[in-house]
């Protein structure tokens, strides 16, 4: 297993259970205790966790701008399974506006039993994962490229998608909370993302658990801005019917 991958399942773990332990990761991936201590310290100046004595413990600052490799190892099943539902929502001939978060991703990989779909997005990844399907018309928005998104940002970005429509906006957040809305922890991120909300006839917000009751830096939508909110996990009946009184949609995947 190569260095990368060992991080982004530390990172899964920590995700799921908020800790984990030295003796134990080094079982488990049968590596020395040493070379989990490296993967440690590695993760910590990325700002994704804190070392404590045995182990470590997950960061949970939601401002914090993770890295594309490690988001796309958290809860993975319940993005793939939000996929499965919300693909049946696209109808042949639509023209989708993605962003770049592993969420969309997920979507994307799905379109090819999809015939005449046009795609505008801001993911590298994305456009690399349609890029061989003929019945798949393509359009970056172009942009200044953040390595650590892989995504496409900046005034070229925004203005591409300015002079652009679309029926359905596929999108994610970093947050999500009953009175703020949807939240982003980059500033750049959120502007391109408010412009994919504008042009798009619906909005498919995908929010699974780990986004729910949490704000980040910047707020990218309101329930009012979205149409349909897509999550992996059935949330308490009062913030269902405050959502529902918003007259959104929520679909349970």
């Amino acid at each position: 297993m190569l260095a990368i991958e060992r991080r982004q399942k530390i990172m899964a773990m920590l995700n799921e259970n908020k800790s984990v332990l030295v003796p134990e990761l080094a079982k488990l991936f049968n590596v020395t205790e040493e070379t989990i201590r490296r993967d440690l310290e590695k993760l910590e100046k990325e700002g994704l966790l804190k070392r404590t004595y045995g182990g470590a413990v997950l960061v949970e600052n939601y401002n914090v701008d993770i890295p594309f490799e490690f988001r796309n190892a958290t809860n993975i099943e319940g993005k793939k399974q939000i996929a499965l539902t919300l693909i049946k929502y696209i109808e042949d001939g639509d023209t989708l506006v993605m962003d770049s978060s592993t969420s969309a991703l997920q979507v994307a990989k799905l379109l090819k039993t999809k015939k005449k779909i046009t795609v505008i997005t801001n993911s590298e990844q994305i456009v690399n994962e349609l890029k061989v399907f003929e019945d798949i018309k393509v359009i970056s928005t172009g942009g200044t490229l953040r390595n650590r998104s892989l995504s496409l940002v900046g005034p070229i970005a925004e203005n591409t998608l300015k002079s652009l429509n679309a029926n359905k906006a596929i999108i994610s957040c970093k947050g999500f909370d009953i009175e703020k809305g949807f939240t982003e922890s980059n500033e750049l991120e959120a502007q391109v993302k408010k412009m994919m909300i504008e042009i798009a006839d619906q909005v498919y917000m995908i929010a699974d658990h780990t986004k729910m009751n949490k704000t980040a830096l910047v707020n990218i939508a309101t329930l009012d801005d979205v149409d349909f909110i897509f999550t992996d996990k059935v949330l308490p009946p009062s913030q269902e019917n405050a959502i529902r009184e918003k007259n959104v949609e929520i679909v349970y995947c």
